[in-house]
């Protein structure tokens, strides 16, 4: 109920304010065309069949934690803060990783209709597309709990704010809109993490774009689409030239 009313509050809010509400990044859409209604009902009704996929798999690994199978530790002070802070970057990196793969190999011919299909009947992504998921799609992306888990120390704190930030990030990434800076891609360092634009691209063109935090993996490995860094800037640029267009309207 709790992995359940995370998601819904979060999805929820993301939604209201974007497509309900008057908000700061209209002129920001990234795609012209809406969602349909729909659509909406059906990513809704597979988000909550994923968190049911979800919590089954915590509720397993939590049983077995019992039992001395998964590297938890309650106290803080065991590892210290420093290591606390590090566990919950390392648990980023590792899933970024782990996404980057499992997404391209459920691209192939071999595992797309039976994994993946579900997730790119959103052409046009929404807040509730996030967890739209097959049961079976869903249970390769929950497996990163247990593989985070057998790999070094956790704290349960650690795994909450990481759960949580990685809802966030879901939804954020699926919103249908630009919130990043437009100079973003000019740094050096910052230019790698994965915008809003690069994965709606993604659910656009399938064959680009495979990152879930990052886009490193994307620029190691080729796939990042040609076009990604033009249609940022063109998205993120577009809200200034709209305000300079109605000045100038309000000046003549």
């Amino acid at each position: 109920m709790i992995d359940f009313l995370r998601y819904f509050v979060f999805a929820s809010i993301a939604f209201i304010t974007l497509y309900i509400w008057k908000h700061p990044f209209q002129h920001r859409k990234i795609q012209s065309k809406n969602a349909k209604s729909s659509q909406f009902r059906k990513e809704f009704l597979y988000s909550v069949s994923s968190v049911i996929v979800y919590t089954t798999i915590t509720l397993i690994v939590l049983v077995f934690r019992k039992y001395g199978y998964f590297k938890f530790y309650d106290r803080i002070e065991d590892y210290g803060w420093d290591y606390f802070l590090l566990s919950i970057f390392l648990i980023l990196v590792i899933q970024d990783f782990y996404f980057y793969w499992t997404h391209r190999l459920m691209h192939t011919r071999l595992f797309f209709k039976a994994f993946h299909k579900i997730h790119h009947e959103s052409i046009t992504p929404s807040p509730w597309t996030a967890y739209s998921f097959s049961p079976w799609e869903a249970l390769i992306h929950g497996m990163i709990m247990p593989i985070v888990v057998s790999l070094f120390p956790v704290h349960t704190f650690a795994l909450l704010i990481f759960m949580t930030f990685q809802i966030i990030r879901n939804v954020l990434g699926h919103s249908g809109y630009e919130m990043f800076p437009s100079w973003l891609l000019t740094n050096r360092i910052l230019k790698y993490i994965n915008t809003n634009t690069n994965h709606d691209m993604h659910h656009q063109y399938f064959r680009y774009n495979f990152g879930l935090y990052f886009t490193i993996w994307d620029e190691i490995f080729g796939t990042i689409h040609p076009d990604y860094e033009e249609t940022y800037k063109k998205i993120t640029e577009r809200e200034s030239q709209i305000i300079q267009e109605e000045v100038e309207i309000g000046s003549n």
